[in-house]
């Protein structure tokens, strides 16, 4: 009675003063800390503080995945503008995942927009993407770990 339950860990608990937590640099390298102040705090806040190497490298390589995306889109496609969001008409490509048949795939939308997607205004365009960036959207979509509680 009045225990705290053990609680599986995740990869990104908040440390105690003097313990070893990793960070991404700007260059995604990582980078061992130890908890002392401020800039760990300022770095838990910002969501750049983990408990756990091999989530620091996962995300580390997951966001340099998405960073790459939306550059490509916007060195290779059209803008899709604010404006082109309020229009059903118009249609919206992205990449998506068949889990149970292991394949890549293009779904068009024309007014759900979800975080972290990169869309594009062709499913033309969409493809030359998954051909570009094949083998990281097969990591992301099979192998990437986000947590360590996932498995």
């Amino acid at each position: 009675m009045g225990l705290v339950e053990d609680k599986p860990k995740t990869g990104y608990e908040s440390l105690g003063t003097g313990e070893t937590y990793y960070l991404v640099e700007v260059d995604d390298e990582i980078t061992n800390m130890k908890h002392n102040g401020q800039l760990d705090r300022d770095c838990y806040d910002v969501g750049n503080y983990y408990s756990d190497k091999v989530i620091a490298e996962n995300n580390a390589r997951a966001d340099r995945l998405l960073r790459q995306l939306r550059q490509w889109q916007a060195a290779n496609d059209k803008v899709i503008s604010i404006s082109d969001w309020k229009n059903d008409n118009i249609f919206k490509y992205h990449i998506e995942y068949d889990c149970f048949n292991d394949f890549l795939f293009v779904v068009y939308t024309t007014r759900f927009r979800t975080p972290n997607t990169i869309y594009f205004t062709s499913g033309e365009k969409a493809e030359e993407a998954i051909e570009v960036f094949k083998d990281e959207l097969k990591w992301y979509y099979t192998k990437y770990q986000q947590r360590l509680d996932e498995e």
